[in-house]
């Protein structure tokens, strides 16, 4: 679901190496650790879940992931596993504390604050694109008026993705401001008209955060403290911009030839489609509210739940509102995966919330490899259901 794009520019490479202290691989010489606590004292099926989670995100380090975090919950017992290391240069293992970029898991966020100004009537799904950002959408046969909100969380616009465009990602560190990514997206006509399709694409995000901020009349970055990050105590947990910092210690992201690439990306380019920076945990515990209905009155949780079969770059699911429902050996999941360059997340949660699992790795050139898509299907599959 989410698409990681290359950087274009040769010119690029030799800024981003220089910049990129390198050692020899040392995730092999790090082994998996587990760590867990439990209230229900089912220690025996905790600790095979665990050693079967080590097995299998060693089996991912091994395939090339320099590290692995996998966070796994079955009722009241969470479990921590991590193998490789979240740092190439130092070799310092992989924790389950760091920070991460959680690239389009951020769009179950943007969703969510959108929801919750739909249940207060200060917006509607029904709205459209212009009744909130007039004229922004009228070039190449764009037509704002007939998009709405409805439309673009669902990813049923027919708008283009803009993130494959070879800009985004010519001068990794520029600044990128919303209108002109939309300015990308609509250089070319929609692929379909609006409603009659679904196509992946980050455009839509981005101008579902333009509209929460005309809606509310504040950063989009505030309503998210105020009406997620606070509340549910997502202590590490932050909406970035412009700054390709973090606030704390973190995974290492590492980008095909590039190397080391965590802090070199403007989030600006992801935004409210991609652009938070969290934790396994803070993700989990998002994620539970949500799906358990903490977060959205009654009418609102079945809209993010409304879904409809897709199958976007190879994988096979049913989505809804910024929502996905992935079907596993044990039953169907709830969540969203994310793609930002140098990170990988994998989010499920049961609508129950009492078995969820994630999985985040930090290296982007696995994307395509066979064997480590089908070791990841299995790994999840484990995670989530063993």
């Amino acid at each position: 679901m989410s698409r990681i794009p290359r950087f274009a520019a040769l010119a690029t490479a030799s800024a981003l190496v220089a910049g990129t202290a390198l050692a020899p691989a040392a995730n092999a010489a790090a082994p998996t650790k587990s760590h867990g606590h439990d209230h229900d004292h089912d220690h025996g099926h905790g600790d095979q879940l665990d050693r079967k989670v080590r097995e299998q995100a060693a089996k991912l380090v091994a395939d090339g992931a320099p590290g692995v975090i996998v966070m796994t919950r079955r009722g009241g017992r969470v479990s921590h596993v991590t193998a490789g290391v979240a740092d190439k240069a130092t070799g310092a293992p992989m924790d389950h504390r760091l920070q991460f970029r959680i690239a389009s898991v951020t769009k179950s966020f943007t969703s969510t604050v959108v929801l919750q100004l739909a249940a207060e009537r200060r917006l509607s799904l029904d709205d459209t694109v212009d009744d909130w950002l007039p004229g922004l959408l009228g070039a190449n046969g764009n037509d704002g008026s007939k998009i709405t909100v409805r439309q673009l969380l669902a990813q049923t616009s027919g708008l283009n993705d803009y993130t494959p465009d070879p800009r985004v990602m010519s001068d990794p560190a520029r600044s990128w401001t919303p209108e002109e990514l939309i300015a990308i997206a609509t250089e070319k006509p929609p692929l379909y008209a609006p409603g009659t399709d679904w196509n992946y694409s980050n455009t839509n995000y981005i101008l579902a955060g333009m509209i929460i901020e005309k809606a509310t009349g504040r950063p989009v970055g505030a309503e998210l403290r105020k009406r997620i990050f606070t509340p549910l105590r997502l202590r590490h947990t932050f909406y970035p911009t412009t700054d390709p910092g973090f606030r704390g210690p973190y995974v290492h992201g590492y980008y095909y030839e590039y190397g080391d690439v965590s802090t070199l990306v403007s989030p600006s380019s992801a935004r409210t489609s991609g652009g938070i920076v969290s934790t396994v945990d803070d993700v989990a515990r998002f994620h539970r509210a949500l799906f358990t209905g903490r977060l959205l009155p009654a009418k609102q949780m079945r809209e993010l739940r409304t879904v409809r079969p897709v199958n976007d770059d190879g994988v096979v699911e049913d989505y809804g509102l910024g929502v996905a429902r992935i079907k596993f050996s044990c039953g169907y999941a709830w969540g969203h995966d994310g793609g930002f360059p140098g990170y990988r997340t994998w989010t499920y949660t049961s609508a129950d919330g009492g078995r969820q699992a994630i999985i985040t790795y930090n290296e982007s050139k696995l994307e395509h490899d066979t064997t480590f898509r089908a070791d990841l299907a299995k790994a999840a599959d484990t995670a989530f259901c063993a």
